[in-house]
C-alpha cells in the first residue's frame, strides 16, 4: 500500500507537466529525477552483496572414444586461476608463462610484443560479452577475464615458429606462430578455465552425447575471426557470485549492443529537441 502511494503521488505530480505546453522543463526534469529517487528507495540498485576472492584450481579429463571409426584421445588437462567479485565487477585473473624457442631467436622486444598481443587477443574475444545479473535488483556486473603475464603463473605455453613433425597439434600449452589466431589463443584459454572442447576429435565432454558448436568458440567456430559466445561459457561468474551471495539470484545477461546505446542516446536526444521546441513555442514576437 505504501509502495503504491508514493507512486501515485510521483506521478501525479508528473502528469500536468507533461500536459502542459508550458511547462517549465527544469520542474519535469526535477520531478523526473524524484521519482527515479523513489523508485530506487524502493527497489536499491545495490543490495549490499558479500564480495571475495579465490583461487581455483583442478582437473579436467576425457576418456578415449570412437566416433565414425576413428579414436580420439584420451585427453587431460589442469586448470587454475584466481576469481573475485569486487561489487562491480566479476573476473577471472590468469597468468601465462611464456617460454618461446630458442629458434624463433625473439628479442626481448619481440617477446613483450607476443605476450602484449596474446593478451589483447584473449581479453578482446572473452570480454564485453556477458554480465551477471542480480535478477532481484536487475543490477548487472560485467564478467571479464584478465590475463597477465609477470607470474606466479597458472599455465605455460611453448611457443615456437612452426610444428615439427614429432610436435603435439596447436593445443592449450603449445602454440605455433605460423597457427596463431586471436580465435586459437581465446580457445585455448577457455581449455585453462576448465572448459571443454565442443568438436569431435576435441576434449568433448559425456561422449557418446557431448555437447557440440559449429559456431562457438569451444567448438568449430574456433576457426573464424569472430566465433559465437555463449553463456554457458560464463556461467562459473554467475555461480561465484551465487557461492558468495546463497540467498541471492544470478543469471548471465549478453551485454548491449551499441547499437541499442545509440538508440538511447537518441532518444535522449530526441528529449532535448522536444524541449527546444516547447521553447520556441512559447516566444512572444513582440
Amino acid at each position: 500500500m505504501c509502495r503504491r502511494f508514493v507512486l501515485r503521488l510521483a506521478s501525479l505530480r508528473m502528469v500536468p507537466l507533461l500536459r502542459n505546453r508550458s511547462t517549465d522543463w527544469t520542474g519535469f526534469t526535477r520531478s523526473a529525477a524524484c521519482l527515479f529517487a523513489v523508485l530506487t528507495m524502493l527497489h536499491p540498485l545495490a543490495a549490499g552483496l558479500i564480495t571475495g576472492s579465490q583461487n581455483v584450481s583442478g582437473n579436467r579429463s576425457t576418456p578415449a572414444y570412437t566416433h565414425n571409426g576413428t579414436t580420439y584421445g584420451p585427453f587431460g588437462w589442469n586448470y587454475s586461476y584466481t576469481r573475485s567479485f569486487d561489487g562491480t565487477v566479476v573476473k577471472k585473473h590468469l597468468e601465462i608463462n611464456f617460454m618461446f624457442d630458442d629458434a624463433l631467436n625473439y628479442t626481448d622486444a619481440q617477446k613483450a610484443a607476443y605476450r602484449a598481443a596474446a593478451e589483447a587477443n584473449i581479453e578482446g574475444i572473452w570480454n564485453n560479452k556477458f554480465n551477471v545479473k542480480d535478477n532481484n535488483t536487475n543490477k548487472t556486473y560485467a564478467a571479464v577475464v584478465d590475463v597477465t603475464t609477470t607470474g606466479p603463473y597458472n599455465q605455460t605455453v611453448e611457443v615456437k615458429a612452426t610444428k615439427a613433425l614429432a610436435d603435439p597439434p596447436y593445443n592449450m600449452t603449445n602454440w605455433y606462430v605460423d597457427q596463431d589466431t586471436a580465435a586459437f589463443q581465446a580457445h585455448e584459454f577457455g581449455h585453462m578455465l576448465g572448459l571443454f572442447d565442443e568438436y569431435i576429435g576435441g576434449a568433448v565432454n559425456q561422449y557418446p552425447n557431448p555437447l557440440l558448436s559449429n559456431d562457438g568458440l569451444m567448438g568449430l567456430g574456433a576457426l573464424n575471426a569472430s566465433p559465437k559466445m555463449y553463456a554457458r561459457y560464463y556461467q562459473q561468474f554467475a555461480d561465484y557470485v551465487k557461492e558468495l551471495n546463497p540467498s541471492g539470484s544470478f543469471s548471465m545477461v549478453p551485454v548491449p549492443e551499441p547499437s541499442s546505446v545509440i538508440l538511447l542516446a537518441l532518444g535522449f536526444g530526441g528529449l532535448v529537441v522536444l524541449r527546444r521546441r516547447r521553447a520556441a513555442d512559447n516566444v512572444t514576437v513582440a
